[in-house]
């Protein structure tokens, strides 16, 4: 159904801000997080967007997901007043670039947790899941959106 590829990968410092409820809704978050980057002359620095989950959305009601916006940051700059700081942990991830509309992030979860992990023979490690994207969706359209899943492995 979808490629998948296993990295080790470095850790990465992100700055942003925390968000409960559903993960679709995020997205307003996303521009306060910019807006701020933006007024502190902060916004030609920053990396690609990324979205921390925390919480199970299989398991967990909608109205208490917990998850966390942002971007990558340089470890060189302070973050900027505002907004909060992260890190995205190092080690093996499995590692799944969706193309096409957000709204397929869903599915694409469940086939990297559910029949990828267990064809592959892993197991999810601790590390919370993330998802980078890879371009602009103000500017993209929604079919040639490029989304990068990354789930932790034991």
């Amino acid at each position: 159904m979808h490629a998948v590829s296993i990295r080790e990968e470095a850790a990465r410092r992100i700055v942003g801000l925390s968000h409960t409820g559903p993960y679709p809704e995020v997205g307003p978050v996303f521009q306060r997080v910019w807006q701020t980057l933006v007024d502190a002359g902060a916004a030609g620095r920053v990396g690609p967007g990324v979205m921390v989950a925390y919480s199970d959305p299989d398991s967990t009601p909608p109205a208490e997901l917990q998850s966390f916006a942002g971007v990558v940051f340089p470890d060189d700059h302070a973050c900027p007043a505002g907004l909060e700081e992260r890190s995205l942990d190092a080690g093996r991830y499995a590692v799944l670039e969706l193309t096409g509309p957000y709204e397929r992030l869903h599915e694409a979860w469940g086939y990297l947790y559910g029949p990828w992990m267990a064809e592959a023979g892993e197991r999810p490690g601790l590390a919370p899941a993330f998802e980078i994207y890879l371009n602009d969706p103000s500017n993209t359209p929604p079919e040639a959106l490029r989304t990068e899943l990354y789930a932790s492995l034991a």
